[in-house]
């Protein structure tokens, strides 16, 4: 505050509020960058705040509470407020809205297209908020621990970020696969092996492909059939099919896939909306480069 000549009182409270130490760490870049573009955008300085009519002195407030099964963190300055006029014109000027969307739009969801990807009001980007980092890195930030964030704002009154956050982590480990082009997450605790199949070893019981896997017989399902892609699945150029085996209510099945990738711990995250009706999947999860993993719910696919 003192490097932009402004005076600011730091209120902090629910220090005592306990927190996923995993999730705190992962927000704290993104919780300083709130924080910064509060004294950097929001507050203003002395002579400003006595012009319209305000204590000279400004006030952020970073404050922690627990609510149920959820952490809220809220920062809350009590500057200029965020214009919503401004924040639609902008958004329409940078492609983030459309016209329609332009005169439909309410205040409360204007303001909250600045966490749009790539979108920034600031003509000048200061030393202090940092180059090149929107809010949009912290809201993908936010989301990729299963929280949630809104921007409430009122214009010369000041402006509130509510961040609603897990209390803890669920991790579910995944080996990553590929069928039609697409990857898909397996539940490791459903694999019990990944091997390449000769497709001379593939037999056909009863109009079904099967394998003889250590003395055992296990039927093969093409996983682009059981989720409804077009592809068939595709040999290697050893003419071998790549094959997940997984355990289901104690029986084991060959899901036939086009590749294996890696296996990854992920944060998996329930389907919403449409998407929550689709049975073949348990869930999603956010990847490290932004796009969105489905993770495969094997006991209804099979």
């Amino acid at each position: 505050s003192r490097k932009l000549g402004k005076e600011v009182e730091l209120v902090l409270e629910g220090e005592e509020t306990e927190a996923d130490k995993n999730i705190i760490e992962s927000l704290a870049d993104p919780l300083i960058h709130i924080v910064r573009n509060s004294l950097d955008h929001g507050l203003e300085t002395p002579d400003v705040r006595r012009a319209a009519g305000k204590p000279a002195l400004g006030t952020l407030t970073i404050r922690a509470v627990q609510e149920g099964d959820q952490v809220l963190i809220e920062i809350i300055d009590d500057g200029k407020g965020i214009d919503p006029a401004v924040i639609k014109r902008k958004a329409y000027e940078k492609g983030v809205i459309d016209e329609a969307t332009l005169e439909r739009i309410s205040d409360r969801d204007a303001v909250n297209l600045v966490f749009a990807a790539g979108f920034s009001t600031a003509e000048v980007v200061s030393d202090l908020s940092g180059r090149g980092v929107g809010m949009d890195v912290v809201r993908t930030a936010v989301e990729k621990v299963n929280g949630t964030i809104v921007l409430e704002s009122e214009v010369g009154k000041g402006t509130r970020i509510r961040i609603s956050l897990p209390l803890s982590m669920a991790v579910t480990q995944v080996m990553i696969v590929e069928s039609d082009s697409q990857i898909f997450g397996v539940p490791m605790d459903h694999v019990v092996e990944t091997v390449r199949i000769p497709c001379s070893a593939i037999r056909t019981i009863k109009h079904s492909k099967t394998i003889v896997l250590r003395g055992s017989i296990v039927p093969l399902k093409p996983l682009n059939a059981l989720l409804g892609l077009p592809a068939e699945p595709q040999a290697n150029a050893y003419d071998e099919m790549a094959v997940l085996v997984a355990r289901v209510g104690g029986e084991a099945v060959g899901l036939i896939v086009d590749d294996f990738r890696e296996t990854v711990d992920v944060i998996q995250k329930p389907l919403s909306g449409v998407l929550a009706g689709l049975s073949a999947y348990s869930g999603s999860a956010l990847m490290g480069d932004g796009s969105v993993l489905m993770v495969l719910n094997v006991k209804e696919i099979v």
